[in-house]
């Protein structure tokens, strides 16, 4: 059986990085010195990004989930996010463009994503009260959705939580041990493909695999490395029903009848439309709500 490339499959994950040339939401001057802040770094999903709809071009919005965790606890936001960026190059690469850049971004001053989330935690540190990555699911766009997913990703997946490791030393040190930090996983978007592409003997499979990646590989090493630094892990891929039985079905009024497992992803993100796997507004809304429950236990 053959199965396409997981880069491909994941294209607007790394799509972010060219789409956004066409339209952007420019950055704007980061939060003032005298109210508390909430630190979002990551990549497309912290950046708000939403692929091409409705005559408009793909951009970088205000509708994700950081600018409504702020809103919803009166925090001002500095967004520290560069769209289709793996965690290894948020620690070590070069600067991020300006137009994959998310809005509420401090002023580039040069150097990797890490540089620019440390002078902001330098000058803003105390006022720091909440924090949220978003990091990882790029870093194995390399690996393809076959019987050697998890042996890629578990090659993989390494270097993607040393690199996260890094960053969460460098943001505990600054905002010390009692700020809240949430690590967030992403939704199993795949569940997704037996309703994108229902003639394909190869989707439920691909649902299969990637389920199981995220359960055995992905997820526990991302659990591991935020348990490390005491920093809550929010499993966005348990919340939208990825591990939930594979045979049971739904009747929705968009789709049909449809495998129980990706009614939230068809709900919540644009895959089972476009083929997206990112989140609309509704899906960011969601994804507040899940990662406020986690910060309220």
């Amino acid at each position: 059986m053959h199965f396409v490339p997981l880069g491909r499959l994941a294209a607007a994950l790394v799509l972010a990085t060219t789409a956004l040339a066409a339209c952007s939401t420019a950055p704007v001057p980061p939060a003032s010195d005298t109210g508390p802040q909430y630190l979002a770094i990551g990549d497309s999903y912290a950046a708000g990004y939403r692929p091409a709809l409705n005559g408009e071009p793909a951009q970088n919005t205000t509708s994700g989930f950081a600018w409504k965790i702020a809103e919803d606890r009166g925090l001002e936001l500095a967004n520290v996010s560069c769209a289709g960026i793996t965690a290894v190059a948020f620690l070590e690469g070069e600067a991020c463009d300006e137009e994959r850049r998310g809005s509420a971004a401090p002023p580039v001053t040069g150097g990797s994503e890490a540089d620019e989330m440390t002078r902001h935690l330098d000058r803003y540190g105390d006022e720091i009260e909440l924090v949220t990555v978003v990091l990882g699911l790029n870093d194995l766009r390399g690996c393809s959705l076959d019987s050697n997913l998890q042996a890629c990703a578990r090659k993989t997946m390494p270097a993607a939580t040393e690199a996260i490791d890094e960053l969460l030393t460098l943001i505990r040190d600054r905002v010390g041990a009692d700020v809240p930090i949430l690590g967030l996983t992403y939704p199993d978007f795949w569940t997704g493909e037996p309703v994108l592409h229902p003639e394909a003997e190869s989707a439920p499979a691909i649902a299969d695999a990637t389920v199981e990646m995220f359960r055995t590989t992905f997820n526990p090493a991302l659990r591991a490395v935020y348990a490390k630094h005491d920093a809550t892990f929010v499993d966005v891929t348990r919340a939208f029903g990825a591990y939930e039985s594979a045979d049971r079905t739904v009747e929705t009024a968009a789709f049909g009848t449809i495998p129980g497992r990706a009614e939230d992803v068809c709900r919540w993100t644009y895959y089972c439309t476009l083929g997206d796997p990112h989140p609309t507004s509704a899906g960011h809304t969601e994804i507040a709500r899940i990662a406020q429950e986690a910060l309220d236990r």
